[in-house]
């Protein structure tokens, strides 16, 4: 009988030692496959920050519009609100990049050829970023309005070789203003394009990439008020 309560004891020892044997092999596995996922996505320099996931995919769904908005607009390293000329030139740029197949070309003063954009076009991007309505822009004044045509002559070349990526972001609780910084980065189109998607996308790349940062403040609307180049 004692024999038997013995072999008993040694059974469940062993029982009891194999269970902990693997309880610590699975606990040191998960905690080398946790340390393994937290450096993967360390290792990309556009995972920093603490944009929310809807913050996010906010602003990457017109990601590619900010940025040619953006193009030719003055570097500011002081916060600056976007003036007339700066929200026209946003708007054209926009509009040359959506509509520039059925947009009508003319030479402007100079003898270049230009794209013909209307006042009413102009006006419905800069109330759709900016969230200002018709006659709140004096556009009489910009240097792009032709008199002669009632419209706008924009002859740009508009160049995509950056793409934004949001990386942090915050929230003024007096103004309701939110500012969410990005980066610009550069992806030579020779990579692949499942590369460039997800370094646009999942902020895969590396500090190396980045041209330059940027703070954009919208206001509790979503609308665009000030930027600053970081």
């Amino acid at each position: 009988m004692k024999k038997v309560v013995i072999g008993l004891i040694i059974a469940i020892l062993i029982v009891a030692s194999v269970v902990g044997i693997l309880f610590y092999n699975g606990k040191k596995k998960s905690e080398a496959q946790n340390a393994s996922e937290s450096a993967n996505v360390e290792e990309y320099y556009g995972n920093r920050g603490n944009i929310s996931q809807v913050e996010k995919v906010k602003f990457l769904s017109k990601n590619d519009e900010y940025l040619v908005g953006m193009i030719g607009l003055p570097v500011s390293n002081e916060l600056k609100k976007f003036s007339d000329e700066e929200m026209i030139q946003f708007a054209l740029n926009i509009a040359v990049e959506r509509y520039s197949t059925v947009l009508i070309q003319k030479k402007n003063k100079a003898g270049k050829e230009s794209y013909l954009v209307s006042k009413d076009m102009v006006n419905n991007i800069i109330e759709e970023y900016f969230g200002l309505q018709t006659g709140s822009v004096d556009e009489s004044n910009s240097s792009y309005y032709s008199k002669a045509n009632k419209a706008f002559l924009y002859g740009e070349n508009i160049s995509k070789t950056l793409y934004y990526y949001p990386v942090d972001m915050s929230k003024d609780e007096e103004s309701g203003n939110v500012e969410i910084i990005a980066d610009a980065i550069f992806v030579t189109d020779s990579e692949d394009i499942s590369v460039i998607e997800s370094a646009k996308y999942e902020g895969k790349y590396q500090k190396d990439n980045v041209d330059n940062t940027i703070k954009f403040v919208f206001n509790k609307e979503g609308k665009l008020v000030s930027y600053q180049y970081l």
